[in-house]
């Protein structure tokens, strides 16, 4: 089956299931092509949508795959492949400041895709906010978020407390503090996101 650039081997159902939602959340209206495809996806092939499936988390691999295909011929973001989602879906708070920084940052939930996998080797501040000034004022714009990250990383490594996270960074004034904070907040957090994706995979 040919479908935009790639060619898919898979059952009709699959076709017509991962088409059928791929079209539903972007038809166009009741004259557009799209919804002619789902009047006919119901007429010719029988699907009853409500029986057999409840959306993109019960699609098989193929299904799937038939979706992204329509995204890619469409030049459709696939939502379903987004950070968000998953985060969403294993219900991380995605209105954290953090949570939401990360988020401009890395968009795609795999992590090779996206780049987040760099952090099983590297930081935050060599990844992704290398200069001083602008983690001085992320830490004064977002600083209970940072310091929630911060404690979350002291239980996760067993400090008693932020000074011992610090231990083996150079602070000497409260701006260097600030500083070695979004880091470890920020690399605790980024660590843990690719955890949670890896987990899910």
């Amino acid at each position: 089956m040919q479908l935009a650039t790639a060619t898919l081997d898979c059952e009709r159902f699959d076709y017509v299931a991962g088409s059928w939602l791929f079209w539903s959340e972007h038809h166009a209206g009741a004259a557009s092509p799209g919804y002619a495809r789902l009047s006919r996806y119901l007429q010719e092939y029988r699907f009853d949508p409500g029986a057999c499936f409840s959306g993109w988390e019960s699609l098989s691999d193929s299904a799937r795959e038939i979706y992204r295909g329509w995204c890619e011929r469409e030049s459709v973001d696939c939502d379903y492949d987004s950070l968000r989602y998953v985060l969403e879906r294993e219900d991380w708070d995605c209105d954290d400041d953090c949570v939401s920084e990360l988020l401009e940052r890395y968009e795609h939930a795999d992590p090779s895709e996206s780049g987040l996998c760099n952090y099983e080797q590297s930081d935050w501040v060599n990844l992704d906010q290398c200069y001083t000034r602008d983690l001085i004022r992320f830490y004064d714009r977002n600083e209970d978020s940072v310091l929630h990250w911060a404690d979350e990383a002291c239980g996760a490594f067993g400090c008693t407390s932020r000074l011992q996270l610090l231990e083996g960074d150079t602070v000497e004034t409260p701006d260097d503090m600030k500083t070695a904070l979004v880091n470890h907040a920020m690399t605790y957090l980024a660590r843990s996101v690719l955890a949670a994706l890896e987990a899910r995979a």
